[in-house]
């Protein structure tokens, strides 16, 4: 006999079918970057963690909540950092809804045991700074940084957070408002990459995945036209 006490099994074909009329047994994932912060060069260590958005960021967020407006959105899901709730705050609005805040699906810490008064040129000097920014960029391992977070722990973090909140929302749609680093290395581990930086985030881009289970269906990644209502430009401070 067949156990009912198991959601039922979703076939790829259904997982990957981005018309499918019914999310039975399965759950959409809306994940959406943050909008940019209000960075500045040299900026102490300890304010880039939690840096707010900047006039351009909250514009991002206004817009990306505006096209989410006509979604059937069941929940909203964010990360701690201020940028990311107040990004998932616009998109909760406009469906009557609190984003749920999650501590785990806090960005990377690529700083994370450097001197938090200092400012990253302070701790590295230009041009070692220029080089680990270099690297980074041609290998796409957010490894490079030798402050930073223990890789295998903070993937181990997000992923396990959104699965979780994948499962607690079969035959949903969910919008999770995160952040660049999270998405890529949640988008790394399903699909087997053997790089961190798999895809460049434009802020408060989406990216739509399908999940069931410990199965994970891709079906767009960094859709961003809804900016281009807000912005023609963009900085490479805060990329």
């Amino acid at each position: 006999m067949a156990d009912t006490t198991k959601p039922r099994r979703v076939r790829w074909v259904d997982l990957e079918n981005p018309f499918a009329e019914s999310l039975e047994g399965m759950t959409e994932l809306l994940l959406i970057r943050h909008g940019e912060q209000a960075l500045t060069a040299n900026m102490p260590i300890g304010e880039i963690v939690d840096a707010p958005l900047s006039d351009l960021g909250r514009e991002q967020a206004r817009v990306v909540g505006e096209r989410l407006a006509s979604v059937a959105i069941d929940a909203v899901h964010c990360s701690p950092l201020s940028r990311a709730r107040v990004t998932g705050g616009e998109i909760a609005r406009h469906h009557g809804l609190e984003p749920v805040v999650h501590e785990d699906l806090r960005e990377l810490e690529q700083f994370i045991h450097a001197p938090q008064h200092l400012g990253v040129i302070d701790h590295y000097g230009t041009e070692r700074f220029v080089e680990l920014m270099r690297e980074q960029n041609r290998t796409r391992l957010d490894s490079t940084w030798p402050d930073a977070e223990d890789m295998a722990a903070f993937r181990a973090r997000i992923t396990g957070a959104i699965a979780a909140i994948a499962e607690a929302n079969r035959g949903k749609r969910v919008a999770i408002a995160c952040h660049a680093g999270v998405i890529n290395h949640y988008l790394a581990e399903a699909l087997a990459s053997t790089v961190d930086q798999v895809f460049p985030l434009h802020h408060t881009s989406i990216t739509t995945v399908r999940v069931d289970g410990d199965r994970v269906a891709v079906l767009s990644v960094n859709d961003f036209a809804h900016v281009h209502a807000v912005q023609t430009a963009r900085s490479d401070l805060n990329g």
